[in-house]
């Protein structure tokens, strides 16, 4: 993924879901003891906001809730340990934030896990279903099915 003189930048998208921590660990192996591993959460409003009172109110619920997935993350930093680990909290739309943030980072790829939520992306979430079409790097997708697999 990354040059020989560089080493590796991932971009993860993580939601707290089994098939995100999934995408952290095979990022993690991606990376290497000397990669960089960028992990994104994006909160974004739900679709009937709009005219609430509350929005500020709902905002701030869903940054909080954000913060706290990211503080809860047991990530060890060191050479013997993995790779350098970094979090990004950013709000808006999950897909364009991962793509905004990859892009930035100059990250050689974008890891998500598809969990498969709605009809019409049996496969892929939508989130992940998204990346494939917006991204400019390569995109891995970790499947629920192979999660299901592992265990």
């Amino acid at each position: 993924m990354a040059s020989p003189e560089r080493a590796p930048t991932i971009v993860v998208g993580y939601d707290g879901s089994d098939a995100a921590r999934a995408a952290l660990l095979f990022a993690a192996r991606q990376a290497g003891a000397s990669g960089r591993v960028y992990i994104v959460h994006a909160y974004e409003l739900p679709p009937d906001f709009l005219g609430s009172p509350n929005y500020d109110q709902l905002l701030s619920q869903r940054r909080d809730h954000g913060e706290a997935l990211l503080d809860a993350l047991p990530l060890q930093v060191g050479p013997l340990t993995g790779p350098a680990y970094e979090k990004e909290l950013i709000g808006g739309p999950a897909a364009h934030s991962i793509a905004d943030i990859a892009r930035v980072r100059n990250a050689d790829a974008i890891v998500v896990g598809g969990r498969g939520l709605g009809r019409v992306r049996a496969l892929l979430g939508s989130v992940s279903h998204e990346l494939l079409h917006i991204a400019d790097r390569p995109v891995v997708v970790i499947p629920a099915a192979a999660i299901s697999a592992e265990r």
